[in-house]
């Protein structure tokens, strides 16, 4: 009789076990699909607020490059003619400018000729 106890004993503990794993297992999979529910609404939500940034954000202007046919005067300079010609949105500095200007021109150093043409680039938003 004691050993029919002890057998009965060790059937109601496994039981018992077997239970609280189920439960276990239940409660780590509510929590993996609320946690799972979570992380798809804030990348949802990330999606949509990153449309509706874009949306506010006023467009840029289309610009275009142009090139113009200048001829030289007494005085000037490369430094001087990226001055003028030159758009600080699209050149890091004005000697990026002027190395784009010789290469353009065929130039293998800065001095220019007085009645000379020479070819500019310049930007424009305005298209021609």
């Amino acid at each position: 009789m004691y050993a029919a106890q002890t057998v009965q004993r060790e059937d109601m503990r496994r039981e018992r076990r077997a239970r609280a794993l189920r439960k276990q297992r239940e409660k780590r999979k509510m929590i993996l699909l609320i946690v799972l529910t979570l992380v798809v609404i804030f990348v949802i939500g990330m999606g949509f607020g990153s449309m509706i940034t874009r949306a506010k954000e006023p467009a840029a202007p289309a610009m275009y490059k142009y090139y113009a046919n200048v001829e030289i005067q007494d005085g000037d300079t490369l430094w001087d003619l990226a001055g003028d010609y030159m758009d600080a949105a699209h050149y890091e500095d004005r000697m990026d400018y002027i190395n784009e200007v010789m290469t353009i021109n065929g130039m293998h150093d800065t001095c220019l000729i007085e009645g000379r043409k020479i070819i500019l680039p310049y930007y424009s938003d305005e298209l021609l």
